[in-house]
This record gives structure tokens, C-alpha cells and sequence, in this order.
């Protein structure tokens, strides 16, 4: 099918009641595991590159991944750019086939926030691609003093229309790099962020929430939900266990296909709990 550009998957879910899982990858076989995953559940989904990911594998080369593995799977994949920290790296991406960008101004000044997420939404049109920017401070769990910084619906609502973005990333209770579930959300900020925000709403940190409270801010208007920590822990779980077998000394295919496989069964669980599933 190859990439498609995020816009018209962010909008059909929009519509639709449902969320699009964006997996973070950073190998050949992550990859694989998002295009599987997506296959088999006849459901859209993103692959989701960060900057450390490309700082480990390359830009183009993880570019060229996508957009081949993408060829060939029977699923809408959107190459997606996380958390791209200026507009240069914004507009590297896409040249590079990524159908969607995020621009990271949350640390930002709002008016300035305002101005550079502008720029990174004309070049992202200009490509066909959707942009995606972030209001509020969402949290990490390895920064005890970083407070979370909730997004004011009203506030969000004059940022999305003065800047035309696709999709808004919500600070909304949720925390980056939880390895276990426990994060409280705010259901009704992101019901009353639904009702004012003309874009599809984003969560960042989906890791650390539990199943219930996925489906809860789904249903409150959630639309874009990222998984990085918990795939990544299955990932290495899974690597450890199986390095660990008999035979396993020389066989690192073997290692990292099971690992693989592993990750393509905990992708395809989430993209039935956001409701994705038998949406391609």
C-alpha cells in the first residue's frame, strides 16, 4: 500500500470514535512488528521515530525501512517524526518520506510556540504531510522535580486555530518513560479539550496507563495514543530470555525474530484496546 500521510488516518478516526496506536521503532525489526501488526489487524498505524532513534539508526536509513516494509503491507502506515525539536528537523524528515512531523515547542513561550509550530505546518502542507505540536508540559518519570503542566482547553483551542495543526499532543495526567500503569488521567479535561480543539488530540506517555483508563480517554476524545517504554520492555525482556536458550550463542536472527514476534503480539493487543482494529 506504501506510507500514507497522517491527515486523512487522524481524520477518520477523529470521526470515527477510535484512536491510531504510533509505535516508537528503532530497528529493522521493530518495524516489521508495526507492519505485521497493523496486517493482521486490518488497522491503520504509525510508525514512530524520536529523535534518539535517529540518532542511533539514522534518519534515511530508518526512512528507506518504513517506506519498503510499508509497500508491501495490506495497512495504512504513517511515517511519523516524534518530538522533532526545530524546523529544520521537521523539514529533514520530510524530505526524507515522512508523512508526518511533530514540532516540540511545549517548553517554549506560548506566542513563540504559536510561531514556530506556524512554520512547521506550512512545510508540512506543503508536502501533503500532517503536523503536530504540543501545549502543556507532559511530565518524564526519570525527572522527580519536573511537574506535569495540564493543557488549558481554552488555551489550546486559540493555539490549534492560530497555527492550523492536525493533531495537538495534551498534557492530560499521563507521564513519559512509566514502565508500569498507575498514570491518573483527566477524563473530563480531555472531554472538555474535545469539545474546544478543532484537532485530533494526542497522548504521549500511553505506557504508563492501564487498559480501562485507555479506553475512558478514547471515548472522552482521544485520538492519537504513542507507546514507546512498555514495547521497548518487551522488547528486551524477550531479547534476555532468548539469548539465554541453548543454541542462542551464535543465532542473533533467531534472538531478534522472536523478539520481534513478541513485540508484534503486544502491538496488535493495543491496537485492539484503542479501537483500531478492522478500521484500514
Amino acid at each position: 500500500m506504501g506510507l500514507v500521510s497522517g491527515r486523512d488516518v487522524l481524520r477518520a478516526a477523529r470521526a470515527g470514535g477510535y484512536a491510531v496506536p504510533a509505535f516508537n521503532v528503532f530497528n529493522l525489526e521493530m518495524v516489521q512488528a508495526v507492519c505485521r501488526a497493523a496486517e493482521a489487524e486490518r488497522a491503520p498505524a504509525i510508525v514512530q521515530v524520536s529523535p534518539r532513534s535517529i540518532r542511533y539508526a539514522g534518519l534515511h536509513p530508518l526512512a528507506v525501512l518504513a517506506a519498503t516494509l510499508a509497500e508491501t503491507a495490506d495497512a495504512p502506515i504513517v511515517l511519523h517524526l516524534d518530538h522533532g525539536p526545530d524546523l529544520a528537523a521537521c523539514q529533514a524528515a520530510l524530505e526524507a518520506g515522512f508523512t508526518s512531523i511533530m514540532f516540540d515547542g511545549a517548553s517554549l513561550p506560548v506566542g513563540e510556540n504559536v510561531t514556530r509550530t506556524r512554520e512547521v505546518v506550512a512545510a508540512a502542507q506543503a508536502a501533503g504531510a500532517s503536523a503536530e505540536a504540543e501545549l502543556g508540559e507532559i511530565g518524564h518519570a526519570t525527572d522527580a522535580e519536573q511537574q506535569a503542566i495540564l493543557t488549558d482547553p481554552s488555551e489550546a483551542a486559540c493555539f490549534a486555530q492560530e497555527t492550523g495543526v492536525d493533531a495537538l499532543a495534551v498534557a492530560i495526567g499521563t507521564i513519559h518513560g512509566m514502565r508500569r500503569t498507575g498514570a491518573v488521567l483527566d477524563i473530563p479535561r480531555i472531554a472538555e479539550l474535545r469539545r474546544h480543539v478543532d484537532a485530533a488530540l494526542v497522548m504521549h506517555g500511553s505506557s504508563g496507563v492501564d487498559d480501562e483508563s485507555l479506553v475512558q480517554a478514547i471515548a472522552a476524545g482521544i485520538t492519537k495514543v504513542n507507546l514507546s517504554t512498555a514495547l521497548q520492555a518487551v522488547f528486551m525482556d524477550t531479547l534476555r530470555a532468548s539469548a539465554g536458550r541453548p543454541g542462542r550463542e551464535t543465532d542473533a536472527r533467531a534472538v531478534l525474530a522472536e523478539a520481534r514476534d513478541t513485540v508484534t503480539d503486544a502491538m496488535r493487543q493495543r491496537i485492539n484496546v484503542v479501537g483500531a482494529a478492522g478500521r484500514a
